[in-house]
C-alpha cells in the first residue's frame, strides 16, 4: 500500500472535495487503519509567522503577502520532515499543495518518501478554477478548505503549470516524467458525479498496491 498521497492543483481544482470523497471510499473498504491530511497553508503561515525580520513576506490586509518564494520550498521541505515521523505502518498520509512547477517542487521531498507515493494530479482549466476562486470570495470563504487566493497571484503564479503543459500534449508522456506513480482526475465540470467516477482510477492505483 501506499504511504503518501499528493493531492496536486491549481487553487480551485477540487483538491478538497477528491480528499473528503477519496477517505470515503478508503474507509469503506478498509484500505488502511488511518487517514491524515497535511495541506501546505497552515505550514505557510507558521513559517511566515516564524520570519520575524520579514525577509520572506510582508504583513498585508488580511493576513500576509509572499515576497521570496523560496518560502515555499521551505514549507515543503518541512512537510517532508513532519511525514516521515508521522508515518506509521497502514497509515495513509496526504500531502495537499499547489504550485507552477511540479517537478521543481516534489525535489523538495526525500526519494525514499516518493518512492512510497501516488500522485494525484487533478486537471481543471484555469478559467474554471478562477471562477471558483471568485465565487468563494463572493460567498465568504470560512475554512481552511475554502482558503481564498488573490485574482493578481492566480493570474501570474497558478495560470500555467508544467503538469498541465505535459498532460495537454499526453498523458503518457506525463506519467514518464512525474516523480512517482501518477493518476490524473479530471474535474472541469460541476457536480460531484464525473468526479466520483474519476476516483476509480485512483482506487484501481491503490488496490494495485495493496
Amino acid at each position: 500500500m501506499f504511504s503518501y498521497i499528493f493531492l496536486l492543483g491549481r487553487p480551485g481544482c477540487g483538491k478538497s472535495a477528491v480528499y473528503r470523497l477519496l477517505v470515503d471510499r478508503i474507509r469503506r473498504e478498509k484500505l488502511v487503519d488511518a487517514v491524515m491530511r497535511i495541506d501546505d497553508f497552515p505550514v505557510l503561515k507558521e513559517i511566515a509567522q516564524q520570519d520575524k525580520e520579514f525577509k520572506k513576506h510582508v504583513r498585508a490586509e488580511g493576513g500576509f503577502q509572499i515576497t521570496d518564494r523560496s518560502i515555499y520550498d521551505d514549507v515543503l521541505k518541512e512537510i517532508n520532515r513532519r511525514i516521515k515521523v508521522l508515518q506509521k505502518p497502514s497509515k495513509l498520509i496526504f500531502i495537499e499543495f499547489s504550485r507552477s512547477g511540479y517537478a521543481q517542487a516534489l525535489k523538495n521531498f526525500d526519494r525514499e518518501v516518493l518512492d512510497q507515493s501516488l500522485i494525484v494530479y487533478i486537471y481543471c482549466p484555469y478559467e474554471v478554477c478562477l471562477e471558483r476562486n471568485i465565487r468563494r470570495f463572493k460567498e465568504g470563504a470560512k475554512d481552511l478548505d475554502e482558503h481564498i487566493v488573490p485574482r493578481d497571484l492566480m493570474e501570474e503564479y497558478y495560470r500555467y503549470d508544467d503538469y498541465e503543459e505535459l498532460f495537454l500534449k499526453s498523458e503518457d508522456e506525463l506519467q514518464k516524467q512525474a516523480q512517482a506513480p501518477i493518476v490524473v482526475v479530471k474535474n472541469d465540470a460541476e457536480g460531484l458525479e464525473r468526479l466520483g467516477g474519476e476516483l476509480g482510477k485512483v482506487m484501481t492505483a491503490l488496490k494495485s498496491k495493496s
